[in-house]
Order: C-alpha cells, then sequence, then structure tokens
C-alpha cells in the first residue's frame, strides 16, 4: 500500500487491518520514516480510540504526524501510550504526546530510566483500546520492564515484541534480538525465558521494536527458532555486548525527560493542528 502525503511517498504503512507502522528508523535497509534512529511506530485503530506502539525519538514529531495523518484517522484520538520498554529511542517523545493529546502512558515497572507512568502493566492483564482487547504479557531479558502486546484481528494472532524479538531480518541477518547490557537490568537468563515464551505464543505477524514485520505464521516460527539460537550461543554474537554510549548517547539522553530542555514543549498547538495553507 502506497499513499502520498506532503510530497512524500509512504510505502507499506499499514500492516493488516487495523495496524499501521507509522515510524521508523533506517536499521534493517527500509527507509527511515521518521528520523535515522528510531524504533518501529504502531498506530493500532480501535475505531472509537487509537493507540500508540512505542512513539520513537525526540524531533521526529511532524512526520509522525504526517505519517498518521496519511491513515485517515485522526491523531486526536491517541488515547493511549503503550510503550514496550523504556529506552530512549521508544519513549523520547512520551511527555510531549501525552500533554498535547491528553493521553495515559502505560508501560512496565523497573526501567533504568526515569518515566512517568500513568499505569503499569500486569502480566496477563487485558487493555482495551477502542473495541479491540490486547492481552499484555513480561518479557524481561532485555530490560526489566519489557512487555509485549498480542491481540487478534480477523483471526489473526499479532504479536508486538520491542526489541526482545527482533528476528529474522534479510539485511542484518537471522534471529535479531535487543542489544544485552547487564547496566540497564539485561538477564540472560530472563531473556531466553521471554523468547520462549513469545515462541509459544505461536504468533501469525510478529511486530518488532526494529526491522521488517514477519507478515506469516512460518517466518514467526522460523524468526523464534533463531533468536533462541543466538541468545543460547551470545559469546558468537558480538553486537550482542552493547555500549552505552552509542546505544543512548543522541547529544545527551537527559534531555528527552528534561521539560526545562525539551524544545518540542512548544510545538503541542503546531502539532495538533496542521499548519494554515497560505493562499
Amino acid at each position: 500500500m502506497t499513499k502520498k502525503t506532503n510530497g512524500r511517498l509512504i510505502r507499506n504503512i499499514k500492516i493488516c487491518d487495523r495496524i499501521y507502522i507509522v515510524g521508523r528508523g533506517d536499521w534493517g535497509g527500509s527507509p527511515a520514516l521518521t528520523t535515522k534512529y528510531d524504533c518501529n511506530i504502531y498506530l493500532i485503530d480501535g475505531g472509537r480510540e487509537l493507540a500508540l506502539v512505542d512513539n520513537g525519538e525526540t524531533f521526529n514529531l511532524f512526520k509522525l504526524r504526517g505519517n498518521i495523518a496519511s491513515t485517515g484517522l485522526d491523531i486526536r484520538k491517541i488515547k493511549k501510550l503503550l510503550i514496550t520498554h523504556n529506552h530512549f529511542d521508544h519513549v523520547a517523545n512520551t511527555w510531549l504526546l501525552k500533554k498535547a493529546l491528553g493521553a495515559l502512558v502505560f508501560a512496565g515497572k523497573g526501567s533504568y530510566f526515569p518515566l512517568k507512568v500513568d499505569r503499569y502493566f500486569k502480566n496477563g492483564a487485558t487493555i482495551k483500546v477502542g473495541d479491540l482487547s490486547l492481552k499484555v504479557y513480561s518479557i524481561s531479558g532485555h530490560t526489566p520492564d519489557g512487555f509485549c502486546f498480542m491481540t487478534k484481528i480477523d483471526g489473526k494472532k499479532i504479536v508486538f515484541t520491542g526489541d526482545t524479538a527482533i528476528g529474522d531480518q534479510p539485511k542484518n541477518g537471522r534471529g535479531r534480538v535487543g542489544w544485552f547490557n547487564a547496566l540497564w537490568g539485561s538477564n540472560m537468563k530472563e531473556y531466553i525465558k521471554s523468547l520462549k515464551f513469545i515462541k509459544a505464543l505461536d504468533a501469525d505477524i510478529i511486530l518488532p521494536g526494529h526491522g521488517l514485520p514477519q507478515l506469516t505464521r512460518k517466518k514467526c516460527r522460523s524468526s523464534m527458532v533463531n533468536c533462541l539460537k543466538r541468545i543460547n550461543n551470545f559469546g558468537n554474537f558480538k553486537e550482542l555486548e552493547s555500549i552505552i554510549p552509542l546505544a543512548f548517547d543522541r547529544k545527551g539522553v537527559e534531555k528527552c525527560f528534561s521539560v526545562g530542555a525539551n524544545r518540542q514543549v512548544n510545538l503541542k498547538i503546531k502539532f495538533i493542528k496542521p499548519p494554515i495553507k497560505k493562499k
């Protein structure tokens, strides 16, 4: 599916009925929809209510707004911000979106970084987004606060996995998983347990925090098998041994949590109301 907004082509923004990818970086070989280092940002259409799964790095908001507009949905209906885990590239816009949209922030406990949360996830609980139901499950390992979300649409089981299971990526290798670092609470035992749990969900579609989604059950199964192989052979994959500055130093991670330092604070009206074209 291809749409055009503000002169830009937005390709494959609709993943399936009621779910869109409205932001992503260029990791995985696809062109960035928002900023270079963004996570995948998903929009869930619950009818009378919308939700975002993660919200990306700072300064992507005008592109994000344009991508949401290209779906034909009303950005003002976004009332829930669902966080897979509290890393900068997934949550930097949380404060502004909460203020601008009047949205509630849902996230897991135990994050290494500060994030003001309205409601904490409970393992196995159900969250409603309009007329859609999402089951939420703890998947610690990459981070202590990691959660995945599962819903069913048209009989297909869809799982948002965050960075815990990124899966097979054509340009980045098989069974990709999120960076492992004990400084932010990564735990090998919990990671393996979480990957086994996601594998047992037997999803038809996996929507990861970076890279390309897996859109068939066969690809989902293959990806999860390869994720487990990769994490079990941790020592053979040096890219898992991340370095904090590479993961978080985007001109000072603390700025994205500071009201005084966040230049986007003043963009609320501009963000919600599209600019008026001069005649």
